[in-house]
């Protein structure tokens, strides 16, 4: 246990201190406040018609967006996309750095067993991307009030919070095997060349009726909230972490580490 504290605590100051973790914080708060500039735009005319093509994108929005419901569904799905790019980001720096900045040998010299290094990380990584999750639904419920969106009722609140949380939740199980990736690709490049295939993948899976079983699709599916999803989705959702976090210790024990 002392060797896990002290390694969470090098994480979480390496982290702190590479300003990483601002930078995502800002990403996360575009999206909401993006959705609430499309929105007041399109409430306001004589604006929207300066704005031109981007005018037409926030009536688009704004169509989707009338009530709190929807809103906060909309909501959502931010989280299941736009989030999954941020929390795979944090995996990837976080499992990544090490190679790129060359101190893994360094690290692994420390009298210190390598499953604490790794869950040390997979902690940083959890508190990281739930913080963001965090600041994503706080700042879209404070942006849903400043535009005064109707609808707006305790069990409206207490039923959308409540989903985009567990979308965030899954949404931060499917980023876990990305640490295997960095490892692996020993950087940054191949966890993100692999999100990108992944969203892509995720898109023809849906297009092609098999959504309910692909797990990165399975967080998307369930922001929608246009059907009623079988337990193996979520099933899938959660081995998919386990396995991800199973997949990096093993090539963590065994990988020749010799650089």
């Amino acid at each position: 246990m002392n060797n896990l504290s002290a390694m969470l605590w090098i994480e979480l100051r390496k982290a702190i201190r590479s300003g990483m973790p601002f930078g995502t914080a800002l990403g996360s708060l575009f999206m909401p406040l993006g959705i609430a500039f499309l929105i007041y735009v399109s409430k306001n005319p004589a604006i929207s018609q300066k704005l031109g093509l981007v005018s037409a994108k926030a009536n688009l929005i704004a169509y989707s967006a009338t009530d709190w419901p929807t809103y906060m569904g909309l909501s959502g799905q931010m989280i299941a996309a736009g989030g999954f790019f941020l929390f795979v980001m944090a995996v990837s720096w976080v499992f990544g750095r090490e190679f790129s900045d060359g101190t893994l040998k360094d690290m692994l010299a420390v009298p210190v067993p390598r499953a604490s290094i790794l869950l040390a990380k997979f902690c940083v990584v959890g508190l990281w991307s739930v913080a963001l999750s965090v600041l994503m639904f706080v700042t879209s419920l404070l942006v849903g009030a400043l535009i005064y969106l109707p609808g707006a009722s305790q069990l409206v609140l207490v039923t959308s919070s409540l989903k985009m949380l567990v979308t965030a939740g899954m949404v931060i199980a499917v980023s876990l095997p990305f640490a295997f990736f960095a490892s692996v690709g020993r950087g940054y490049l191949l966890p993100i060349g692999m999100a990108i295939l992944t969203l892509m993948l995720a898109n023809l899976v849906v297009v092609l009726g098999w959504g309910e079983i692909f797990p990165w699709a399975v967080p998307m599916l369930y922001a929608q909230g246009e059907s009623v999803l079988p337990p193996l989705s979520y099933w899938s959702v959660l081995v998919t972490g386990l396995v991800g976090m199973l997949a990096t210790y093993i090539w963590w024990q065994n990988a020749d580490q010799n650089r």
